[in-house]
């Protein structure tokens, strides 16, 4: 075996002395909130969210492995350069680069070097020289390429991916590439033009640690898929990412749903291991916002009497730089409460998005191994049939947009590499449009200007951190300026027109004294009987649809917004009513959200859901338009919501206490995106 020790030593991390200690992960469980005291099965979904930065990101270890066969003689190979240089323009000065190219012959036309502006230039020179001739050896480029990472000298704390593109069957024999061992590392397949094997791609992809298959037609840009993966790999921070959820021996057992022990991930899925009452997942590296979701099943035993049962814990293991962290600190309890009231086929609204999209991935799997277009194509029009009859949420609008380009496509060769590139981003819970990060979005524009126009470099990493930052920064409030107040004088030195200035200093004196007293009076009552007032909190919003014209007019807007009203006391009901509260976006108001008077019991919540459409909505003036395409092209869409309710309940046994409460904050929604809205907007959006 030949052995290619010889990588450029990295610089070190320019994010090492970041403050590790904060926490880059966000997890979050949704489930039922009530069970029935009889033995039945629940769902809970948990959800991981990166929330770090790309300016701690980790160093970048790629290897681009190349087809250069005969066929990619001319347009294919001119497109295949293009990219390349792109990806050389984007890596910044803490990554490495190697390029195999494969033919008849795997060859390594150089080690992995550090991108210097010399050595941009070098491999710039090398990526124009390469030529089109021979037969197509995957095999051989996929394992030198794999080799080049196993035998690095530097490799600690650093990200590696193998990037491989190929527009042609291997020769011969098929398949043969597929006996490489490529689960320690991340392999992103490219299948280019219509004659490329899908199958054979899409399963190298599977098999790898987190890769990804995309499929690119011959009239489709290189360069924006090739930027599309390119700005996931250069914001990575957390690595090795395992989520451990454990049972509550009890309270709740967890059923592994494919298998009883051992693995149950099938293949292209994230593997996870069953130890003893805990089930561990591993994710691997994680993109800066990307989100992974699990549904875990449980299964509660029959009870005699109402409680509030612990059914699982959660917690993430992960290394930055090479530093192992755990997240949450105190693992992540998730709380069902048993009681004879809960009905059998309730399902948390997050829940059933999940499961919705599972059916998809389901029902897209099953298509492509009919081995016939006119089965597929009827598989297909059926699973959108199903969905279309569901309640829309955000995820049936993506996978429906999904099926309707399926359903589009005339031929088996076309579909069945649509149908796999859509089932492993969807197995990966990465890439396509269901799944990317505002920072893909930014990087494939920029791809799609570089190829309008070559000589024109695209901005680097280092630049895209800078403007993510200062985009963070501009978001954040501006401190108030105060001046400092004027004094007066003593009463002896005042002109007789301040006489009447000193007079009133006097009596709101006596005013706030009077105040004083009865806020130690209310504060007493409080004290002794001990009341927490109710509130209304936002406990989840999701930007599902939004689209407007050039007229400024929003022509559609889908969005869900649960809205959680809080009663805490112990000792009384609380009642809402008047519930008025506008959804409004630079000023102008797109929806109203009202709700009949409802009671919510003592230390108990009520969810008020809301699935707002709109279509059309209201015309935006000049400056919402100009907000709009800004906040488009950030990734982040802000809405305000504002509004009151009347609240009333008892303070003792006499005593009711009416009043108002009132909410009015920004909600930032990352769109287009994942569509959810930033977690520290959610979390104090709440009613004062």
């Amino acid at each position: 075996m030949s052995s290619f020790a010889d990588d450029e030593p990295p610089p070190a991390n320019s994010s090492a002395g970041t403050n590790l200690a904060r926490d880059r992960l966000r997890l979050a469980a949704y489930s039922n909130d009530k069970a029935p005291l009889e033995e039945n099965t629940q769902e809970v979904l948990l959800e991981v969210t990166d929330t770090s930065s790309a300016g701690e990101r980790s160093g970048l270890d790629l290897v681009a492995v190349l087809d250069v066969s005969g066929s990619m003689y001319g347009k294919k190979l001119d497109k295949l350069k293009t990219a390349m240089k792109f990806v050389i323009g984007k890596l910044g000065p803490m990554d490495r680069l190697s390029i195999v190219s494969f033919s008849s012959y795997a060859y390594k036309q150089c080690s992995l070097c550090v991108m210097t502006a010399d050595a941009k230039e070098k491999l710039k020179d090398i990526v124009e020289r390469l030529s089109a001739d021979g037969s197509t050896n995957m095999r051989d480029g996929l394992k030198m390429g794999l080799d080049v990472l196993a035998q690095r000298q530097y490799s600690r704390g650093r990200v590696s991916s193998v990037v491989l593109m190929s527009d042609g069957c291997e020769d011969p024999p098929r398949g043969a590439s597929l006996a490489v061992d490529a689960r320690g590392q991340a392999v992103y397949t490219f299948g280019f033009g219509e004659d490329h094997d899908a199958e054979v791609l899409g399963a190298i992809a599977s098999k790898s640690s987190g890769g990804t298959f995309h499929y690119v037609r011959d009239d489709e840009s290189l360069t924006v898929r090739f930027a599309e993966i390119l700005a996931g790999l250069l914001s990575v921070v957390v690595q090795d990412l395992e989520l451990v959820v454990s049972e509550q021996p009890g309270h709740s057992k967890i059923i592994v749903q494919e298998k009883d022990e051992g693995d149950a991930a099938e293949p292209g899925k994230y593997p996870q291991r069953r130890q003893g009452d805990k089930v561990c997942i591993s994710f691997g590296d994680l993109f800066s916002g990307e989100v992974r979701k699990v549904i875990v099943h449980l299964r509660l035993p029959a009870v005699h009497r109402g409680y509030r049962a612990p059914v699982l814990t959660a917690q993430c293991l992960y290394r930055i730089h090479g530093i192992d962290f755990r997240s949450p600190r105190e693992p992540l309890r998730c709380f069902i409460h048993r009681t004879r009231s809960a009905s059998p086929a309730a399902m948390n609204p997050k829940v059933e998005e999940e499961k919705d999209r599972l059916f998809y991935v389901q029902n897209i799997d099953e298509a492509s191994k009919t081995n016939d277009y006119d089965t597929a194509h009827g598989k297909l029009e059926k699973t959108h049939e199903v969905l279309d009859a569901k309640r829309p949420n955000r995820m049936i609008v993506i996978v429906k947009n999904e099926l309707q380009e399926l359903l589009q496509l005339k031929t088996w060769k076309d579909l069945l590499a649509s149908l796999l590139a859509y089932k492993v981003s969807h197995n990966r819970q990465r890439g396509s449009q269901a799944f990317a990060t505002p920072r893909m979005r930014r990087n494939m524009e920029q791809a799609d200007r570089y190829e309008q126009d070559p000589n024109e470099p695209p901005p680097s990493v280092d630049d895209d951190v800078k403007e993510e930052e200062a985009e963070v920064a501009a978001m954040r409030p501006v401190g108030d300026q105060r001046r400092k107040p004027r004094l007066l004088g003593r009463p002896w030195e005042l002109r007789s027109s301040e006489w009447c200035v000193w007079a009133m200093v006097v009596l709101c004196t006596v005013l706030a004294i009077g105040v004083i007293i009865a806020g130690v009076a209310v504060f007493a009552v409080y004290i002794f009987f001990k009341p927490k007032m109710p509130y209304l909190v936002v406990s989840d919003a999701q930007l599902v649809l939004l689209q407007y014209d050039q007229g400024g007019t929003i022509q559609s807007l889908q969005m869900s917004i649960t809205i959680r009203a809080e009663n805490n006391n112990s000792k009384a009901d609380a009642t809402f009513s008047s519930v008025d509260l506008a959804l409004g976006f630079h000023g102008t108001d797109v929806v109203l959200l009202r709700s009949e008077p409802f009671t919510v019991p003592r230390e108990s919540s009520l969810p008020l859901p809301y699935n707002v459409a709109v279509a059309p909505g209201p015309a935006l003036d000049t400056a919402g338009m100009q907000a709009m395409d800004e906040s488009l092209k950030a990734g982040v869409v802000p809405f305000d919501l504002f509004g009151k309710a009347r609240t009333r309940w008892k303070v003792g046994v006499f005593v009711k206490i009416r009043y108002w409460t009132r909410i009015s904050c920004r909600l930032r929604f990352f769109f287009p995106g994942n569509g959810t809205v930033m977690p520290t907007d959610r979390d104090r959006c709440r009613s004062k």
